[in-house]
């Protein structure tokens, strides 16, 4: 792992964020392929309700995300902080006791979610001909949740100590077999949408193999063995308050899917199919940016404990303009071939020109989450829990979710449609000037160091 720290200490910026970066990138590009390719397949079926469900379902994943991140990213922060300042006893305890706290708190998840069932799918919006596909996906993804919330934590504790290559070859091999599961139980057992959810829960079972082969045989710095499971109160209030924040932002985006889907299906079951094709397609800027934060991120928690402020502050004036840059390019590329984007998914006529009209709003928001996403990382990375709150709730429930319902109700479809970018141009904002107080703050610090 000496290579690693050579990279975040030495290597020039430009090329250390690139190295980090791009193995997170692919990673999730592959699981954008992936759900992708889920949807082509149930697609095939030609039946809207089915990719509905699939839409319908999305809010519960987000909150599987939400409860990994709390460990994912939570833990990371303070591990690649702690091995900045050299501490590597206190990393090894804090990746243990990351991992054993999130398969208790899985568990926990799966029966909370599967004994309160019929009230999830309620509250998921189903309709009566959304519901059955909607239970059958659910009733396996809540049976084996624990399992996706492994392989994100994982995923995050091998990213903070530089081992993004590693990281990515878990996504890869997981989501590969996931796609390969995804034809074969969709098209030729012919399963539906419990294929799609079987696929998904044993690529996520291969790749959460694959990381325990890692912590078993690899030289990491890190560890799982239960002997330096020892968490005390300095540790759980450091990941914890980074964590919780990172799980709040995935939680309240899963409450945001949820009142979309309300929302959306008041104007029909077509427009709900349409706006998960969307996100889906969306994913593709969204998931590059979240790649390259990934990247981003134990080299930014890295050099704040190692007191190097310089090379922090080049490495995010080089990783937001990235970021942007990414997201303008995908934008300008959706609002010319929209159509032509949704016509692999769907052969129905009012459900491509309701998603071509849909894709023309989104497509605003996608330079601007570069944005205050870069910013919200470099907060986490460096610990500042409660700057990193303010945005997620800022975004979420001082901006998204009163515009969506106010717009929606002046404007109808319009509204609902610009509701998205319309609140992440004021986050921006918000974020911009929170980052002005951080560099005014961490000036004298630098000068001091000096």
């Amino acid at each position: 792992m000496q290579e690693n720290i050579k990279l975040m200490e030495k290597t020039p910026i430009k090329r250390a964020i690139l190295v980090l970066a791009i193995p997170s990138v692919l990673a999730m590009l592959v699981q954008v392929i992936y759900g992708l390719t889920d949807a082509f397949f149930i697609g095939q079926l030609n039946d809207p309700n089915l990719i509905a469900a699939l839409t319908l379902i999305m809010p519960f994943a987000l909150l599987i995300q939400a409860v990994g991140n709390i460990f994912a990213i939570g833990g990371a922060s303070y591990i690649s902080r702690m091995l900045g300042e050299k501490d590597i006893l206190r990393a090894k305890r804090t990746c243990s006791t990351a991992f054993y706290c999130s398969v208790i708190l899985g568990i926990i998840v799966a029966v909370v979610a599967y004994v309160m069932m019929e009230n999830v799918l309620s509250l998921l919006g189903t309709s009566t001909a959304t519901w059955e596909p909607t239970e059958t996906y659910l009733t396996i993804l809540v049976a084996f949740s624990s399992v996706q919330i492994l392989q994100i934590v994982l995923s995050g504790l091998i990213r903070s100590e530089g081992a993004t290559k590693q990281a990515m070859f878990g996504i890869l091999i997981g989501t590969g077999v996931n796609m390969v599961l995804d034809y074969v139980f969709i098209l030729i057992f012919n399963w539906g949408v419990a294929g799609a959810a079987w696929a998904t829960i044993l690529g996520n079972l291969v790749g959460t193999i694959y990381y325990f082969f890692y912590f078993k045989n690899s030289n990491t710095l890190l560890s799982l063995h239960p002997a330096f499971f020892k968490p005390d109160k300095k540790m759980m209030l450091e990941i914890l308050s980074i964590g919780l924040p990172a799980a709040l932002n995935a939680f309240i985006m899963s409450a945001s899917h949820i009142i979309c889907n309300n929302l959306a299906i008041s104007y029909g079951e077509n427009v709900v199919a349409a706006n998960g094709i969307i996100m889906r397609l969306g994913a593709i800027s969204f998931f590059t940016i979240m790649g390259i934060a990934q990247g981003y991120q134990p080299f930014a928690g890295y050099n704040f404990g190692a007191k190097n402020l310089k090379r922090l502050k080049d490495a995010f004036v080089f990783t937001i303009t990235l970021a942007s840059t990414i997201g303008a390019l995908c934008a300008i590329i959706f609002y010319i071939f929209g159509k032509e984007l949704l016509g692999y998914f769907f052969n129905n006529e009012d459900a491509i020109e309701k998603g071509v009209v849909m894709v023309r709003a989104f497509v605003w928001a996608m330079p601007l989450f570069g944005v205050h996403f870069i910013i919200s990382m470099t907060f986490q990375a460096t610990g500042k829990a409660l700057k990193a709150f303010i945005l997620v709730a800022v975004r979420q429930i001082f901006f998204f979710l009163p515009m969506l319902f106010i717009l929606n109700h002046l404007y109808g479809f319009q509204g609902f449609i610009f509701a998205q970018p319309a609140a992440d141009a004021l986050t921006s904002v918000i974020a911009l000037f929170l980052l002005l107080l951080f560099l005014r703050q961490i000036s004298p610090k630098q000068k001091k160091a000096k």
